[in-house]
């Protein structure tokens, strides 16, 4: 114990000394006079209850040092996650009471024989507390094992508490977070690792892969390619099953190839109704295989109505115009309807359709040239006004004139003379547009367009519109200047393109020198076509799922956007959305306000099934708008991926951290090993603890008291 104070002690003395001084001045005569004894007494009183408050005023401090031991903490983590039945448990059976029956052997010797105190944890995709006596409370149903994740929280969890070391109880398989070798490169603590399950291949089938479209239509077949992963069944028999619901769309009996090996089984549908389809693949069950939960997949399309709808109108027969055109018949999602006018007026392949508002988009391939009846020329520009998509392409006998009459207010660029002169330059796309929908080609790369051959494009400058954007330009050796070629317009919710070149089928024959370009010239075109054909979306209330389909334990997630009638963000809303499952039922809930008009909602995990959701916002009890739409949430089978133990990854965690590795085996030499460890031992803890003296409310009832009972005595003798 040490006193300290937070002025000079010196002051106290000096204090003392005043208080003492200023007592006898005080008492030693009285009147009326008293013996002697008294005034000692009441000068004793005086001097204490000043010597007191002297003493407090210099703030008092009283320090106390103690030392307290805290055993050594050993973190036990302990997988939870679904893998532990398959590679701990046997085909026999793998429920979480075999499992529990298997650890028994490992957790007891920790139990009855640590040099020290055992605080157990269990993990999968988190980490939770357990009690003393873990293994009841072990279920092995976690969906994802997140080990790095489990390791780092031990250091937080047991913070203030003596922990000198980490035990891992797993099959050392993880899907989830940071490799769990990095996290013990730095560990403060050694990691010991216990494997458990078998390490050894194990005859196993499963379904790894599901790859379809993304959209598709009706009536249109659809092919949904599935792999395979084959361990140790050759020469058995499964039959590979697609289904929507109970309904089975297409089977296949498949021989599975001999030892570790993949096989590839395609299959396909028709759909016979539009929107979000949720197709399960399933492989039978083989018999002698680790599981069959890794046997089924599942996987969402959306189905469309119909086919896009494309008008293809020609200046005339010509190769520009036939390559245009194999490349849209080849599109499974476009149904191409072509016209190219001949000298007379009519048109190749009959009349103009009657309804043209029918149609998703109008390709103009050097359309019109100059035989077009006027009135043509003008159905087209009145279905193009009216909000239709459209993508053009020059060509030598366009009628620019035309273009400039009828096609002025949807065109994204306006030629500079209505006369047509050409000259050849090479193509090249603006830098900073490299990134655009249009030029993300599959199985090429954006550059390779300027080894293409040169296009002819005008000698006369076209000006694009202020709202135009330029993704491509004609370059020429003599020339600085650089005019568009690729132009894109959005406007008040409609999208037109427009090629201002021609000789575009020597694009489509290339040499062989030239053959990784091959994929630019339909991959340019499939692109041009979606881009204008995607709707812009102009909707006061826009609410999307995060995915279109979600893994088993991921949680729904929802963003929205809600504007006003001007199309200035609104924060203020009331948001309202109600998910519906397949039976009916609806669940109600409210977005989150993000600020500048966003909103958020996550709903946690959902049961697996297909689903709907309509959204409301509302503002002062007006409606705002309403949307709505579908998602899926799918199996997760993660955790029936691998059918073994991993006992390199726990020997890499135990190495990279000081620690040691053991098997499930010889776990129970743990505790005497930790005890012949240096590292595992107790800590002496020495803490400070302070008390301040001024601020006790004891001394100032003994103040109180040594005054009162002076004032009570003097005025009993009658002192002045």
């Amino acid at each position: 114990m040490a006193f300290s104070f937070g002025y000079s002690p010196w002051l106290l003395l000096l204090s003392l000394l005043l208080a003492g001084g200023l007592t006898y001045w005080s008492y030693r005569r009285t009147i009326p006079s008293l013996s002697a004894g008294w005034r000692w007494l009441l000068g004793s009183l005086r001097f204490f209850a000043l010597a007191l408050i002297c003493f407090l005023l210099l703030e008092p401090v009283v320090r106390q040092l103690s030392e307290t031991e805290q055993p050594p903490v050993l973190a036990v983590l302990v997988d939870n996650s679904q893998s532990m039945r398959v590679v701990s448990g046997s085909a026999a059976d793998t429920s979480a009471q075999a499992v529990r029956d298997r650890l028994q052997s490992v957790l007891g010797p920790i139990d009855e024989n640590l040099p020290g105190t055992a605080r157990y944890f269990s993990f999968d995709r988190s980490v939770r507390s357990l009690p003393e006596s873990p293994l009841d409370s072990l279920t092995f149903s976690g969906r994802r094992t997140d080990l790095g994740a489990a390791l780092q929280s031990m250091t937080e969890e047991l913070q203030g508490e003596n922990l000198r070391g980490v035990a891992i109880i797993s099959d050392g398989q993880y899907n989830s977070g940071r490799n769990p070798t990095r996290v013990a490169d730095r560990y403060s603590v050694p990691i010991h690792t216990i494997t458990v399950g078998d390490t050894t291949r194990r005859q196993d089938l499963q379904l790894r892969r599901v790859a379809t479209n993304d959209v598709a239509y009706v009536d249109s077949e659809v092919p949904v390619q599935i792999t395979l992963g084959v361990e140790d069944l050759g020469g058995e028999t499964t039959t590979v099953s697609l289904r929507e619901g109970g309904r089975v769309l297409n089977t296949e009996d498949v021989q599975l190839p001999s030892g570790t090996a993949e096989r590839t089984v395609p299959l396909s549908f028709r759909p016979e109704s539009p929107g979000l389809k949720r197709l399960t693949v399933r492989a039978s069950t083989v018999e002698g295989e680790a599981t069959s939960q890794n046997n089924v997949r599942t996987t969402t399309l959306r189905v469309l109505d119909s086919k896009r709808q494309v008008l293809l109108l020609g200046a005339a027969p010509s190769p520009n115009y036939a390559a245009l055109r194999r490349v849209l018949v080849r599109d499974a999602n476009t149904s191409v309807t072509a016209r190219v006018p001949q000298r007379d007026g009519s048109f190749y392949g009959g009349a103009l359709p009657d309804t043209l508002s029918s149609f998703d988009v109008i390709v103009a391939a050097g359309f019109p040239s100059s035989g077009v009846p006027d009135a043509s020329v003008q159905r087209i520009a009145d279905v193009l006004e009216d909000g239709t998509p459209g993508l053009f392409l020059l060509d030598r006998q366009t009628n620019v004139g035309a273009w400039r009459e009828h096609f002025a207010d949807v065109l994204p660029a306006t030629p500079g003379s209505a006369s047509l002169q050409f000259t050849e330059a090479s193509f090249a796309p603006v830098e900073a547009e490299r990134s655009h929908p249009v030029f993300q080609i599959e199985d090429t790369d954006v550059s390779l367009f300027r080894r293409l051959p040169p296009l002819s494009v005008p000698s006369t400058a076209w000006t694009p519109t202020p709202d135009a954007q330029v993704l491509g330009e004609a370059t020429r050796p003599a020339l600085s200047r650089r005019d568009p070629v690729l132009v894109l317009r959005r406007r008040a919710g409609q999208r037109t393109a427009a090629l201002l070149g021609t000789g575009t089928w020597r694009w489509a024959t290339l040499p062989t020198e030239l053959a990784p370009a091959d994929p630019l010239w339909p991959g340019l075109v499939s692109n041009l076509l979606r881009w204008v054909a995607t709707q812009s979306d102009d909707r006061q209330v826009r609410v999307r799922p995060a995915a279109s389909t979600f893994q088993g334990d991921q949680p729904v997630e929802f963003s929205g956007q809600v504007y006003d009638q001007s199309m200035s963000p609104v924060s203020e809303a009331q948001v309202s959305v109600t998910i519906t499952d397949s039976a009916g039922t609806e669940y109600p809930h409210s977005m989150e306000p993000l600020g500048n008009g966003r909103y958020d909602l996550n709903v946690g995990t959902l049961p697996e099934g297909t689903y709907r959701y309509s959204a409301e916002a509302q503002l002062d009890q007006n409606t705002l708008g309403r949307d709505q739409g579908q998602f899926s949430v799918g199996a997760l089978q993660l955790e029936y991926q691998q059918t073994r133990a991993n006992p390199v990854l726990m020997r890499q965690i135990a190495a990279r951290s000081g620690g040691t590795t053991y098997t499930a085996d010889d776990a129970s030499a743990l505790p005497a090993d930790l005890a012949a460890s240096s590292s595992f031992d107790a800590n002496v803890v020495t803490s400070s603890t302070e008390a301040e003296l001024w601020r006790t409310s004891l001394f100032l009832a003994v103040i109180l008291v040594l005054l009162a009972l002076e004032w009570t005595l003097r005025k009993r003798f009658g002192l002045t």
